[in-house]
């Protein structure tokens, strides 16, 4: 019983003693196992055009790495050669990475063809090879590609590597990044005390959830249209850059939506220094829109009653003042300006006027009907909610007066397409839309993002006398050079930029043009906004050509014949132009015939 008690004794003793007088060879025996926990990368969901066509999708690639910690001396300059003169590996990286002791992982080549993977396959078997290449090997993992190129770059965005899988950054990757990522799964294996990992021993703990399909209202063939013809007018007018959104105006769903300059999301990393590039002016843009807005202050006043539709408003010679400032204008002659000669030839004094006779409470208020200083549903990253200047306590009268003709305010071109749609849908305001639905691929499910609600801001009658006022500034105002072979209605803006160090430059504007058409039925809305144009740089002149491309082709692309064009042969002459063209899910370079040419760039015009 004594020498049992002895021994229980001793034993605890003897191992403390072993473990302080021999601590490498204790640790040696590798008794004392920990167990770790990882991520196992979920698949990252697809990014769909309306027709199913990927603008964003996913690929299996192989990488060689090597653990340089692990690479004994003596088996160093083995290793060094084989990868070199064997697996074709660059010289300057295998140096580089296989003198880095300290380093755990690092990559050799990012992506292995099959040959090669054959060939280190074969390699690591047996032969003279086998023990250098023990610590090296091949590590599968999902990439992010986009089949497209620089087709909806600034719009689809980009992503980044890290350890649980793709993480959004931009645009649509980032905006919708909780349900494209998924979610990681979770593995446990054990290590020795040297933190190796004992092999057999992982087991998942966890399965990894798949990311969801985001579909969206976009049609790549559309956007491939309006990109080239962007483009196309950023060359012929010499602009910085603008943007295009084409809606379906029944639906609200956006077709295309562009800004150029633009980036390729396969090389993002070229474009981290170039603001032009990331900056997205069709979603993040906020600036004053001059013009265009006087059709929904005059919209607003007809409805209300403050104006009729055959009132005369008498603008005296001379700039026009009130408190605290004047009003601009193109021409000073005294006159009497009906209303529809205050939207047809965009008069910033007719539309100061009735700015006044609304009072700021009322034109606010309406504004915000319109959905004028709220973000939209689409919610995009750095979309702003503009300022109508609410906060001002008391409003001054010149801000009241300029806001009525687009001035003193600030709006995103979202919100003017959402806008503009009141008067394509008879009154009703119908909510921009950008995806349709998430569809989870292992299962096929498919889930309809929810739309919400439409709203009546305007009645039917003024609908249909603004509707007139607006088709009248494309056939004789001042936006001719937007006139297409179908009728249409829009309306021009063209505003002075904001001098960071206060007031405003005398030679940098921002051109705009809004339409939709066909009409009495509209299957288009187009917004063509242009960032420094230099010349001509009105809306008209410069944003209204663009516009008459991209819905010539648009109606073309349907089968659509031309009706009772109001353009003269000498005006629009029909042209064949190379336009890129979605093909599978490629962009290739062809040719199409119904884009119509941008003469219209040559003429003189302008607006308020």
């Amino acid at each position: 019983m004594a020498a049992c008690i002895f021994a229980l004794i001793l034993l605890p003793v003897r191992l403390w003693w072993v473990q302080s007088h021999y601590p490498e060879q204790f640790a040696s025996i590798q008794c004392f196992q920990n167990a770790r926990t990882g991520a196992v990368p979920a698949s990252r969901g697809r990014i769909l055009d309306a027709e199913g066509r990927p603008l964003a999708d996913n690929r299996t690639i192989h990488s060689l790495f090597v653990n340089p910690s692990r690479v004994s001396d003596e088996q160093r300059d083995i290793l060094a050669d084989v990868l070199i003169t064997r697996l074709g590996c660059d010289r300057e990286i295998v140096v580089d990475t296989l003198w880095d002791v300290e380093s755990r992982r690092r990559f050799l080549i990012d992506e292995m063809t099959p040959e090669k993977i054959e060939l280190f396959e074969n390699l690591s078997l047996a032969g003279p090879y086998a023990n250098a290449l023990c610590e090296v090997g091949i590590l599968q993992r999902e990439a992010r590609v986009y089949p497209m190129g620089p087709l909806a770059g600034p719009l689809v965005g980009f992503t980044a590597s890290r350890d649980e899988g793709q993480v959004g950054l931009w645009g649509l990757e980032a905006r919708y990044d909780d349900v494209l990522a998924g979610r990681p799964g979770l593995y446990e294996d054990l290590r020795d005390q040297r933190g190796q990992r004992i092999p057999g021993s992982r087991r998942e703990l966890e399965h990894p959830r798949d990311g969801s399909d985001i579909i969206l209202t976009i049609n790549a063939d559309i956007q491939a249209l309006a990109e080239a013809a962007l483009s196309r007018g950023l060359e012929c007018t010499g602009a910085i850059g603008g943007s295009v959104i084409i809606t379906e105006p029944s639906t609200g769903d956006i077709l295309a939506l562009v800004s150029l300059p633009g980036l390729d999301p396969s090389r993002f990393e070229n474009y981290l220094e170039d603001e032009g590039a990331l900056f997205s002016r069709a979603t993040s843009l906020s600036y004053e829109p001059g013009s265009v807005m006087k059709v929904f202050t005059i919209g607003a006043a007809i409805e209300e009653g403050v104006v009729a539709p055959d009132s005369v408003k008498y603008v005296s010679a001379g700039p026009l003042s009130f408190r605290g400032g004047v009003v601009p204008e193109h021409h000073y002659g005294p006159s009497n300006l009906s209303i529809r000669d205050i939207v047809v030839h965009s008069s910033n004094r007719g539309a100061a006027l009735i700015a006044i006779d609304m009072g700021d409470d009322r034109l606010t208020r309406w504004l915000r009907g319109f959905g004028f200083g709220e973000r939209t549903d689409l919610e995009m990253p750095g979309e702003p909610a503009g300022d109508l200047k609410e906060w001002l306590n008391p409003f001054p009268e010149i801000d009241l007066a300029n806001m009525g003709f687009g001035h003193g305010i600030a709006v995103s071109p979202l919100q003017i397409v959402q806008a503009m749609g009141v008067y394509a849908n008879d009154g009703i305001r119908v909510p921009l839309r950008l995806t349709t639905a998430r569809r989870d691929p292992p299962w096929g499910w498919e889930v309809e993002v929810p739309v919400s609600s439409s709203r009546r801001v305007l009645s039917e009658r003024t609908v249909a006398i603004m509707e007139d006022f607006m088709r009248g500034v494309v056939d004789e105002g001042t936006a001719t050079l937007a006139a297409t072979e179908w009728p249409c209605a829009g309306k021009t803006g063209t505003a002075q930029k904001i001098d960071p160090e206060g007031g405003y430059y005398d030679n940098r504007f921002y051109s705009t043009f809004v339409g939709y058409g066909p009409l009495p039925d509209p299957n288009w809305l187009i917004l063509v906004i242009l960032d420094e144009p230099n010349y001509p740089h009105f809306g008209g002149t410069s944003c209204g050509p663009v516009f008459r491309e991209i819905f010539n082709a648009l109606m073309l692309r349907d089968g659509e014949s031309p009706v009772d064009s109001p353009v003269t042969e000498e005006t629009n002459t029909a042209l064949r132009i190379d336009v890129p063209v979605v093909s599978g899910t490629q962009v290739t370079e062809a040719s199409t015939e119904y884009i119509f040419s941008l003469d219209g760039f040559d003429n003189e015009g302008s607006d308020g």
